[in-house]
């Protein structure tokens, strides 16, 4: 089987790559992607990966129909196409996002098509649903509240409106695992470093019973080679473990890799009247940013794409809920069903030992 994986040096695509070659799945795997492995913080077993008689990468910006086209100079026929590319940084205009999510999944997904692939798996987000924290099936209601959200549900009704185009929906939750580097999760591991480099109780904004949906990378990659097998073209499935994960148990759990304290903020409610989130934003950003220099200039780091650096957005309310039944009914089976403290430690020692974390103050 061959595969083409668009987006494919990136956190999900580095791991669906390892994943394809440790279990012999693929005999034949493109990598497409506009940032070359060599510039894309790879850990050493991303390195051998990439380095496998197996993969073929070729440098493409995917932002152009004309780009994605010169995939035919490879002359290779595929059989499965992956789309994980996509614009995830926050903080950016509507425009953006739509250029680089939705119109850039309506393009792969044409030449997809156009190349008669068996199948094509888009990857989009729980978080299409928004932030009501009922429990969210496949059928039911989506009411995205930011705009890459907005855009990735578009993206969805585009690769659906390819006449012809067998296609899978996976609407993944929060994706963490090694090769993480700018996720939620390790956001988090880094402003706990740096409480525990200042001494002081990190003091949180969120109810602490908000739920967000998690899966483990590792399982998100056998959800995407199990529904090639078994998935139902023109169906959606959430891919989200079996944790039911709230925002407290991963504090919980990344304060206890740093020993540091933790307290929810219960005035933070009436501060609103008061304060924007733009301006908590910023002076959160002013506590954090030179410690972080300082802690990674002790441990000699001099570049680093970790950042304590956070957006308004991500002070807003958070509370999503997705049900996995549809995922489970095809037979999938999940090999870490949910957050614990050792799965996001092999994060962090996967950033530590590429020389982009601070090893400083780690228990």
């Amino acid at each position: 089987m061959s595969y083409l994986i668009l987006g494919g040096c990136g956190f999900i695509g580095r791991n669906l790559v390892s994943h394809l070659l440790d279990n012999e799945l693929a005999e034949s795997i493109v990598v497409i992607d506009k940032i070359p492995p060599a510039m894309a913080w790879l850990s050493e077993k991303h390195k051998t990966a990439f380095e496998s008689s197996k993969v073929t990468f070729k440098s493409i910006n995917l932002l152009s129909r004309s780009n994605i086209d010169k995939i035919k100079e490879l002359g290779i026929k595929f059989d499965y196409c992956v789309n994980l590319a996509a614009e995830t940084k926050l903080g950016l205009s509507k425009e953006i996002y739509e250029e680089r999510v939705t119109k850039l999944a309506q393009n792969c997904a044409t030449f997809a098509k156009e190349q008669e692939v068996k199948l094509y798996v888009e990857l989009s987000s729980a978080q299409v649903y928004g932030s009501s924290g009922k429990t969210s099936k496949e059928d039911s209601k989506t009411n995205p509240k930011y705009d890459f959200e907005t855009c990735k549900l578009r993206a969805e009704e585009e690769v659906a409106k390819v006449p012809g185009l067998k296609h899978v929906i996976l609407r993944a939750g929060m994706v963490y695992g090694p090769g993480d580097r700018l996720g939620y999760i390790t956001s988090q591991l880094v402003i706990a470093s740096i409480y525990s480099h200042l001494g002081e109780t990190m003091r949180l904004i969120w109810n602490k019973n908000m739920y967000v949906n998690t899966v483990h990378v590792e399982d998100l990659c056998h959800a995407i080679t199990h529904l090639v097998k078994d998935g139902v073209p023109g169906e959606t499935y959430n891919i989200v473990d079996m944790g039911d994960t709230t925002l407290d148990g991963i504090c919980r759990h990344v304060a206890h890799i740093f020993d540091i304290k933790y307290e929810y903020i219960s005035s933070f409610t009436s501060m609103l009247a008061s304060i924007s989130l733009k301006d908590v934003a910023e002076d959160v950003n002013e506590k954090h940013l030179a410690p972080w220099s300082e802690m990674c200039s002790k441990d000699g780091i001099s570049n680093t794409p970790l950042s304590p650096f956070i957006y308004s957005s991500q002070l807003e309310t958070l509370n999503i809920r997705a049900c996995n039944q549809k995922l489970l009914n095809t037979g999938f089976q999940f090999k870490r069903p949910e957050v614990t403290e050792a799965n996001i430690r092999d994060v962090l020692e996967d950033c530590i030992k590429i020389g982009i974390f601070p090893k400083t103050n780690v228990k």
